[in-house]
């Protein structure tokens, strides 16, 4: 009999573990909700409101939004208007520099990738615009260096599959 309580008790160990994991996972992210958006982003980022919506009619309701890491080294970045428009808050600065462009076209999309470097080299920030049809919608991520980003790519990674967006 003791033969078989042992795996047993291991089985219930390994199911109190994973439901351990899993609410701390569903505890680290919080969900940011924009003026046609929401994105779940890490806990313990600080989150802003960038641009305010130029459509939903709402006091503090934003187009754009930035989540910056608690040591300050990251920064990721989201732009989901109703529709379409222009995310003026990551335009190109005059200390800066921008990269190649790389734009993929498939059937329904377009997808534009691009980079922007701090010309005195202290920072890079990447972005991914998506247009189909007639919205679009621009994740990116700011970064100080190789290392910050490396250690928060898995985040980021997570954060732009989160993009919810919706219209009116």
């Amino acid at each position: 009999m003791k033969a078989t309580r042992f795996p047993l008790l291991i089985l219930i160990a390994l199911c109190a573990m994973t439901l351990a994991a899993t609410t701390t996972l569903t505890a680290q992210t919080k969900t940011f909700r924009g003026a046609w958006f929401t994105v779940e982003y890490p806990a313990n980022f600080t989150a802003e409101g960038s641009l305010p919506s130029a459509t939903s009619g709402e006091d503090e309701a934003f187009d754009s939004a930035t989540f910056t890491s608690p040591d300050g080294s990251v920064t990721f970045y989201v732009y989901s208007p109703q529709w379409s428009g222009d995310p003026t808050d990551i335009e190109l600065s005059e200390n800066e520099r921008e990269g190649q462009r790389k734009v993929t076209h498939g059937k329904r999309q377009t997808v534009t990738y691009w980079t922007i470097g701090a010309k005195d080299g202290s920072y890079t920030r990447s972005y991914q615009e998506v247009r189909e049809d007639e919205t679009m919608h621009v994740l990116g991520i700011h970064y100080t260096t190789q290392q910050a980003y490396n250690k928060y790519k898995k985040q980021y990674l997570q954060f732009k599959a989160s993009l919810k967006q919706f219209a009116d």
